[in-house]
């Protein structure tokens, strides 16, 4: 039997322990790639297909490259295709982002470094501290299950780094696969106290929901934070994947569904966008936002294209750094104790699912999820790989993939056209009993909305959130226009049930019409067309208000108007009753109707 333990260095902590047996070596031997038929199935886009393989013969263990893209690495040399290497215990492979260390067979006394006397020698060091690292956790793995019954906790050591996060080793029984996943700490909880009769060097702590006392690494979970551009992950032609760390060690905590707010400076201007987090808090190291290119609308083919969207996937690197704020809004699954749910969304409104379905998952909740997703094509789908993986490997989360167009050389077997009467009961026989969330453009949510009305669905249920605003043409002197990749919660980002605290309706007068606008802080006057807002118009005129979701879902940017009318463009979710009372406005979504003046 080959035993492998399997890591992924931008998960430092988790791990998996393999076992292969003999009979599946036999013969064409296991298979490993990024391919569901893979019998080691390694979900990454820098894995091929079918990338390579473990097979056995007269009693020795061999591992076979099967591509010719060369960037696999067998003990830090690059291996050649179809050439077999016969492995012993503590022989490293990496294929991609993935480490594989060989765990199961008995360490000879002589070791393969020394036929490596070519290599440099910093190779050769990192090559043994690895090693040395793996035979240290074995051994006391070893003694941890002499002295006690097995455990999935996850330690956390200030004694032992690897990459720069400090982390002993993941002890999980053989049986149990990948089930040690961190349970999500959640904003309301508190750090442990230290026993004072144990240093630092010896207290170990474990990840349960609550945060642990770590020396030198920092729990976020509000407020300002510089971050590391990790990795950029291309996901579809026109969708990104920035995965980001702290500049410092950081553990990142959250509620799935929850978004941050970029801080960028871009031509010398701040700009300020909210994106959902698509990672998930039980994967704590890394915050990963997952950002389409945004073209011009459709309707106004002479308006910008997103202007923070575009320069993040054109400009941002890894190495960069950024600032962020939050987390911050009320699309999560977390506080609600439904186990039925169902998951609605199309583009790149699929990021709040994720970070849902993510956590969901890994750390084992009661939840049994339907996941229904539109996009335009195949090519189009994001987490496609991740996803399908996803229901292959879980009996509670069950996939429906859907297209809305015809595609040339794309072979598609699966639902097509959008949302119906028909496809949703077909797709999900009990969404009646469900609780639903549903994420997309507004015509898309719209749809879902006024559909699971027609079907009888029992409206407390439904929770909705949606990316971007709508697209207006405004005057030349309004500057750059919002970009569509904000997270929007809308209205029924809580539930919907009817409340609203959008003032009553202004009598709207002529687009051409503008109004002044006095920012009394400052002492400017300024005019405003009905086509900016003020939060815009402020922008513009560099004063500076906070903001996030901007469109009246979160409250950033909410200042206390002093005199004039203003109409709103969507629903102030951001303002409580008291706020309303005490005259403040959410100015993302206030237009002025007269003379305006605002504590700004």
């Amino acid at each position: 039997m080959l035993k492998i333990k399997l890591f992924n260095p931008q998960h430092p902590l988790e791990h998996q322990e393999l076992e292969l047996s003999d009979h599946r070596l036999k013969d064409e031997g296991c298979l490993i790639g990024n391919s569901p038929s893979c019998g080691l199935m390694l979900p990454s886009i820098k894995v091929q297909e079918v990338h390579g393989k473990f097979f056995t013969d007269k009693g020795k263990y061999y591992f076979q490259e099967l591509t010719e893209k060369g960037i696999t690495q067998y003990n830090d040399e690059v291996v050649n295709k179809n050439k077999s290497y016969a492995l012993e215990t503590d022989d490293i492979i990496r294929i991609g982002e993935f480490v594989l260390i060989i765990d199961g067979l008995p360490i000879k006394k002589k070791s393969k470094n020394r036929k490596n006397k070519n290599s440099k020698s910093s190779n050769k060091r990192s090559l043994q501290n690895i090693k040395a690292f793996t035979r240290k956790n074995r051994r006391s793995v070893d003694k941890k299950i002499e002295r006690s019954e097995p455990s999935n906790q996850i330690i956390v050591d200030p004694k032992t780094t690897l990459n720069n996060y400090q982390l002993n080793s993941v002890s999980s029984p053989a049986n149990s696969s990948n089930k040690s996943a961190i349970s999500p700490p959640l904003p309301t909880a508190k750090k442990e106290s230290q026993t004072p009769s144990q240093s630092v060097e010896s207290l170990p702590t474990t990840f349960q929901s609550q945060l642990p006392t770590t020396t030198g690494i920092d729990w976020w979970n509000k407020g300002k934070i510089t971050v590391r551009c990790l990795n950029i992950i291309e996901d579809t032609k026109d969708v990104k994947t920035f995965r980001f760390i702290g500049t410092s060690p950081t553990l990142f905590n959250y509620k799935p569904g929850q978004f941050v707010t970029l801080n960028l400076n871009i031509n010398g201007k701040i700009r300020k966008r909210a994106y959902s987090i698509s990672s998930t808090p039980s994967r704590p190291h890394t915050l990963e936002i997952t950002v389409k290119r945004v073209p011009p609308p459709t309707d106004v083919p002479d308006a910008p294209p997103g202007l923070v969207s575009n320069w993040l996937h054109d400009h941002l690197q890894v190495g960069d750094e950024i600032t962020l704020t939050g987390p911050s809004g009320k699309f999560t699954c977390v506080d609600n104790n439904a186990t039925k749910l169902l998951f609605i969304s199309a583009g790149s409104g699929i990021t709040p699912m994720m970070s849902m379905s993510r956590w969901a998952l890994d750390t084992v909740a009661n939840r049994d999820i339907t996941f229904v997703h539109s996009s335009r094509s195949p090519r189009d789908i994001i987490y496609r790989k991740e996803l399908e993986a996803m229901a292959a490997n879980h009996s509670n989360f069950n996939l429906a993939l859907t297209i809305t167009r015809n595609t040339t050389g794309d072979p598609w077997w699966g639902f097509k056209g959008r949302l119906n009467e028909v496809l949703l009961p077909a797709i999900c026989p009990d969404f009646k009993e469900r609780v639903i969330y549903v994420c997309g453009p507004d015509s898309f949510m719209k749809g879902v909305k006024t559909l699971v009305e027609g079907l009888g669905f029992p409206m407390e249920n439904y929770y909705q959130e949606s990316f971007g605003s709508s697209n207006k043409k405004r005057s030349s002197s309004s500057g750059e226009k919002n970009d569509n990749s904000s997270v929007v919660p809308t209205h029924n980002n809580i539930a919907n049930n009817g409340h609203s605290t959008t003032p009553k309706p202004v009598t709207v007068s002529s687009n051409n019409t503008s109004y002044p606008v006095v920012f009394a802080k400052s002492g400017k006057e300024v005019l405003c067309n009905q086509q900016i807002s003020l939060l815009e118009l402020a922008e513009e005129e560099m004063i500076d208000i906070d903001s996030s979701c901007r469109s009246g879902g979160c409250g950033s940017c909410k200042v206390k108007k002093l005199e004039g009318e203003i109409r709103y463009e969507g629903e102030a979710d951001g303002l409580d009753p008291n706020d309303e009372k005490e005259g403040y406005i959410l100015t993302c979504i206030a237009y002025p109707q007269s003379k305006v003046v605002i504590d700004g």
